[in-house]
């Protein structure tokens, strides 16, 4: 069971979020609009049709207020990524594949002497102090993959 409800949500963020928000309000109008008609057609009292809409509204906010509080105590959302520029996330690339200062100045034809500049500037943003700590960091907050 649990299985299948991670494939349907892997399914569901496959379709673009305009789209999901679009059919979730298309099918609350076609629910509206057809206790509406029963209302007018006089097969549903008003009073329950009020309660109906009521309910809805009641448990949209619930639902809502659910979702918000869940993904706001989530610490991957909380995770401020820090702004590398491109030469810097190659060079992070070239830490994590093991690649000494000199081999990452070859790599890229600068000195040695600039490739510590940038290495500085790569831990003071992740917030470490060294390369092992900036590759352990980098994969944490998946900027390899990028």
């Amino acid at each position: 069971m649990k299985k299948h409800l991670q494939k349907l949500q892997h399914q569901l963020k496959t379709i673009p979020l305009v789209i999901r928000y679009g059919l979730l309000l298309a099918l609350a109008l076609v629910c509206i609009k057809t206790l509406e008609y029963q209302v007018f057609s006089f097969r549903l009292n008003q009073q329950l049709y009020i309660g109906i809409i009521a309910s809805f509204f009641l448990f949209l906010g619930v639902g809502a207020a659910y979702l918000w509080f869940r993904f706001r105590d989530n610490p991957v959302v909380e995770k401020m990524m820090p702004i590398l520029t491109i030469k810097e996330l190659n060079l992070l690339r070239g830490l994590a594949q093991g690649l000494t200062n000199q081999q990452l100045a070859d790599a890229s034809f600068l000195s040695v002497n600039t490739i510590k500049t940038h290495l500085k500037s790569v831990y003071r943003k992740l917030l470490v102090k060294n390369r092992s700590e900036a590759v352990a960091k980098a994969k944490d907050l998946n900027l390899l993959e990028l």
